[in-house]
């Protein structure tokens, strides 16, 4: 059998395409509408675009190449370990970003995109943290469309999410505000 490196990210690829965001289900989001793995990653790293690119322009310096690669990739793991949802991950704390970089590493073998979703996971540069803020974001912008469209339970999340958007604003990314402003009030 000829060896093939990118077996499993293709795998992975798929898996997450055919992956409902868990957190949606428990709120009760119909399976037909809910939001799977790789759309919110894609949404995610538009933000993710829109915010390197204005932060660019105010003078911060960003490696977009990083900064969007990382954004794609930040829920790689869950074609391995499967949507961790929030109840779980506030208990088990670092344990959950350990056991998905070990999946990262054991299954996929890529070293850009091991140390890419590492480098995610540690969240202290400036790409990691704009990856965060995109990901809360798209997260953001498809609970309020959820509630648009009647599933009102999702305002906690909407809540939750808006807190941690603010959080990250405040301690990491000020510069960012007015876009984060700016994409949630287009969401309203």
């Amino acid at each position: 059998m000829i060896s093939n490196k990118f077996y499993n990210l293709v795998k992975a690829l798929d898996s997450l395409k055919n992956q409902t965001r868990l957190g949606w289900l428990i709120e009760g989001i119909p399976k037909s509408i809910a939001e799977d793995v790789a759309q919110h990653s894609f949404e995610a790293a538009i933000y993710a675009l829109i915010i390197g690119y204005e932060l660019e322009k105010k003078g911060k310096s960003i490696r977009m190449d990083k900064l969007l690669s990382m954004t794609l990739l930040h829920d790689l793991a869950e074609a391995f370990v499967g949507d961790v949802v929030k109840y779980l991950k506030d208990r088990i704390g670092g344990l959950k970003e350990q056991i998905e970089l070990e999946a990262i590493k054991e299954q996929i073998k890529i070293d850009y995109i091991v140390n890419i979703y590492k480098e995610y996971i540690e969240g202290n540069s400036i790409e990691a943290k704009i990856a965060r803020l995109a990901d809360l974001l798209a997260t953001y912008v498809q609970a309020k469309r959820y509630y648009d469209q009647g599933y009102k339970h999702v305002k906690r999340i909407l809540i939750n999410i808006y807190n941690s958007i603010i959080d990250i604003i405040r301690k990491d990314l000020p510069q960012a505000k007015d876009i984060v402003y700016e994409v949630i009030h287009s969401a309203n």
